[in-house]
């Protein structure tokens, strides 16, 4: 069987397996796509693009079990956490910052486009979700979902998930007023061993009220990975992103 990755680096994790049982339900493909996450943990090293600015480092550190995955997002000194669990919200750490809520959770990554709450993925879990049928993106038939939620960064979601694969190649995030707001784009792939990983990730950020091409984009591209990493679960302590005490 081979595994493929499908949020952002950790649930864009998944596992081709059987072909899919027709007439699925939104509720049934998101769950499929939880389904067909990886088992083992892995390391990736990739670099972000934002703007016209020399690329940043980044290394990502992904660790999986069987309730959730936890993803660190590290460059320089500065370092976050993304824990996301099989059910429920994400969280969000932020070294030397403790957890991020509220409005904190759609601060920049790194001065890029890609906010905190963006590498949650987090509505892949919203509890209002509904198929608006079929599409193709990049030449593969996809499942056309959208997902509401009151009280998040963002109103609604449109997604485009493969119909083989189950991964989520394309999602639009609109406000309160309808407006597109950001869109997320997978626009390459790369083997590692067993797995296919999103090789290139894109975001494109448009203000209220602008159309396209105004916008400011971001890309995270994924260069080498190691897979069945064993990562550190101390690594991974949400302790480790709390503010020093002072003595």
């Amino acid at each position: 069987m081979r595994s493929f990755m499908l949020a952002w680096l950790g649930l864009l994790t998944f596992v081709a397996s059987a072909p899919a049982e027709t007439n699925l339900t939104a509720e049934a493909i998101l769950a499929q796509m939880q389904a067909r996450r990886p088992t083992k943990d892995f390391s990736l090293k990739a670099r972000l693009f934002v703007e016209r600015a020399e690329p940043l480092p980044v290394d990502i550190l992904i660790k999986n079990g069987s309730e959730e995955t936890r993803t660190i997002y590290r460059s320089g000194r500065t370092e976050a956490l993304v824990v996301q669990p099989v059910h429920g919200a994400p969280r969000f750490y932020l070294r030397g910052v403790g957890e991020l809520t509220g409005a904190q959770r759609s601060e920049k990554l790194l001065g890029s486009n890609f906010s905190y709450y963006d590498l949650g993925l987090p509505f892949l879990r919203w509890p209002i979700a509904k198929l608006l049928g079929e599409d193709r993106v990049r030449g593969r038939d996809c499942f056309a979902i959208e997902s509401v939620a009151e009280g998040e960064p963002y109103a609604r979601v449109k997604m485009w998930i493969d119909q083989e694969y189950f991964a989520l190649l394309r999602a639009e995030a609109f406000d309160a007023n309808g407006n597109l707001t950001r869109r997320f784009a997978i626009t390459s792939f790369k083997r590692l061993g067993d797995m296919w990983i999103p090789r290139s990730l894109e975001v494109a950020f448009l203000l209220p009220g602008q159309s396209l091409p105004a916008e400011e984009k971001s890309r995270l591209e994924v260069y080498e990975g190691s897979y069945d990493a064993a990562l550190p679960a101390d690594w991974f302590a949400p302790g480790r992103f709390e503010p020093a005490t002072s003595r």
